[in-house]
Formats: C-alpha cells, sequence, structure tokens
C-alpha cells in the first residue's frame, strides 16, 4: 500500500505493531458485545475474488461504538495517510439518534461509512485492474474464465462488448471507477440526515435511492399523488453504498461526472471529490445549490483528507521481535 510506502522502516514497525492491537481490540470486542457477522464475498472466492471483506459488527448503543473505536485508536478527525479498521458497523446503534451531541453524531457517522467506501471502491479497483491486464494484453486470447469475467463486466456496467475490444474497454473502464470517499460521505450526510432519517433507520438507505419495485421500498409519507416510486430498502448499510456508487457510474444522469473523472484519470490526477461534485446536478432538484451544499459539507469537515487514506492490510500483525514484524497465519 501507497501509504506503508512512503514511511520509514523503524515507523512501519511501529504502525504494524498497532495494526496487531488494533486486530486483537476488535476480535476481543467482537467476542464480548457478540452479535456479528462477515459481509461475505459476493462473488466467487479465491486469489482473483473482487471481493473486499469487512468483519461485521452489531452494538446496541454509541458509547460501545465509541468504545470500540478509542480501543483502535480510531479517531475523528483522520490525519493524512491514516489506516482505517477492516469493520463494518452496520447497521448503525438503536440509540444513534437526531438529538445526538453534533460533534459525536458526525465523528461517529464518518467513522461508521468510511470503511464501506473504501471497501466497496476497493473491489472496483480489483475489477479495473484486472480490464486494465486484458487490454494490455494487446489482443492475446483470453481463457474462457477471464472471457466470463470480462463479459459479466461489461453486463453490469451496460457498455456493450464489441468486437473492437480496445475502445470497449476504455468504454467500460470511464464506467467502472471509484467514487471519491468525501464525496461518498458528503452525499450519505446530506441525504439521510447523519444516518438519522426514517430511511437510514428503517431501509439502509443513506442516499434516498427509489424504486418501482412492489414491496422493495418504504412509501415516503409526502409521496404526491399519482406516483408509484418507493424508497429502496437495502439488507444493508453496504448495500445502499454499493447502490450508490453504481447509480453514479450507470446513470444518464451523471454522465458528466463521469467525463469529469476520466479527464482527472488521463491527467493522472488524483479523483477530486469538490471537483466532481459538479456533476452532480441532476442528483437533486436544487441543482447548483445542490452541488453547493455538498461541497460545503466536504470542506467544513476537511473531507479532502480522505484522498489519502486506505483500509489497513487484512491480517493480524501479532507480534515484533527484534525489529521484524511477525505476520499471523490467520486472517
Amino acid at each position: 500500500m501507497a501509504v506503508l510506502a512512503n514511511l520509514d522502516r523503524k515507523t512501519r514497525y511501529s504502525l504494524l505493531a498497532g495494526l496487531a492491537l488494533q486486530a486483537a481490540a476488535v476480535i476481543g470486542l467482537i467476542s464480548f458485545f457478540g452479535a456479528r457477522e462477515g459481509t461475505g464475498p459476493r462473488q466467487e472466492s479465491g486469489p482473483d475474488s473482487w471481493n473486499v471483506a469487512l468483519q461485521s459488527v452489531r452494538f446496541d448503543s454509541v458509547e460501545e461504538v465509541e468504545r470500540l473505536f478509542a480501543r483502535l485508536s480510531y479517531h475523528w478527525p483522520l490525519a493524512e495517510g491514516s489506516l482505517v479498521p477492516r469493520i463494518a458497523i452496520d447497521p448503525l446503534p438503536g440509540d444513534y439518534q437526531p438529538d445526538l451531541e453534533v460533534s459525536r453524531k458526525k465523528a461517529l457517522f464518518f467513522r461508521a461509512m468510511l470503511p464501506l467506501a473504501l471497501a466497496e471502491n476497493g473491489e472496483i479497483r480489483k475489477q479495473r485492474e484486472f480490464v486494465k491486464r486484458v487490454r494490455d494484453r494487446a489482443g492475446a486470447p483470453l481463457d474462457a474464465r477471464s472471457r466470463e469475467r470480462l463479459r459479466l463486466l461489461f453486463g453490469q456496467y451496460r457498455v456493450e462488448m464489441t468486437e473492437d475490444l480496445t475502445a470497449a474497454i476504455d468504454a467500460l473502464l470511464q464506467r467502472m471507477d471509484e467514487i471519491p470517499p468525501a464525496l461518498l460521505l458528503a452525499q450519505a450526510a446530506n441525504e439521510s440526515a447523519w444516518g438519522t432519517s426514517r430511511f437510514a433507520r428503517l431501509a439502509n438507505n443513506l442516499f434516498g435511492q427509489w424504486t418501482w419495485r412492489d414491496g422493495q421500498g418504504i412509501v415516503p409519507l409526502e409521496r404526491p399523488e399519482g406516483e408509484s416510486y418507493a424508497v429502496r430498502k437495502f439488507p444493508s448499510l453496504r448495500a445502499s453504498v454499493r447502490d450508490y456508487i453504481h447509480n453514479l457510474n450507470i446513470g444518464h444522469a451523471y454522465e458528466e461526472l463521469r467525463a469529469l473523472r476520466s479527464r482527472q484519470r488521463q491527467a493522472g490526477q488524483p479523483l477530486d471529490a469538490l471537483a466532481l461534485a459538479a456533476g452532480l446536478t441532476r442528483y437533486s432538484q436544487r441543482g447548483e445549490a445542490y452541488v453547493d451544499e455538498i461541497r460545503s459539507i466536504i470542506r467544513g469537515n476537511r473531507l479532502e483528507v480522505l484522498a489519502d487514506v486506505g483500509l489497513a492490510p487484512p491480517g493480524a500483525q501479532v507480534a515484533v521481535s527484534d525489529g521484524d514484524p511477525v505476520r499471523s497465519t490467520g486472517g
């Protein structure tokens, strides 16, 4: 990971020792509080799976979540280059309510949502790496498994897999890309009232996604007469994050966002959340006022720093001996 590579040898060892304490804290607190489940791979398992797993944990109270974060030294605001624990607080605790003190609410919400954003972006990063490897083979024949995986990705992102595979892959890569965590968290905070809205609580819906399928949503109390949409229900908060990213990646309304993102990629620049927010004018009827509001949340909460954070490496660092980290065989 680039975050680790930029550190000197002594600092890396200290950091890895800290990760050992984080892993032990997760295991100990999960055992103590109970009620946990893994997110589980959505695709086939194996070394070339897209899955980025998080340990999903459930807590009854904000205090319990804050104790876990403290044990993991997972503080807010984050410093540049921070490594984020691979945990998913999903769902938010029952006493996480609108009347919670504002600074506590924000700190808990951002820390709970950030691993979900990083994990989903990590899966897309794996997909992009695979597709780029195919493109770089310059027309070499694909084995049956690779071709099927590629075909599924074209279908998932609604891009035609033409005979000119290089051009088709370029079109696929423009759609199949990450959403900066700063942008994602700002929209989640805005659309869900910091995770306290009725739809966030009852439907795990963080971004106001709609559905027209019977039985898959909750009817808004103020839905106009004659309308048939509902606010979509998700099995988890992470599923809402996944759907939100996919919506921005395939929706006709967000072609401008994807074009801006593609230009940043072509220029070799990191994805800029503030710049990409310009592509959200059709996310809300408020248009440019909505974009300004999202940018205000990003700036006001210093979310730009999230461009340089990542998930902690999988697996526990369980000991440090003579300056050399000793890796566990598990995880």
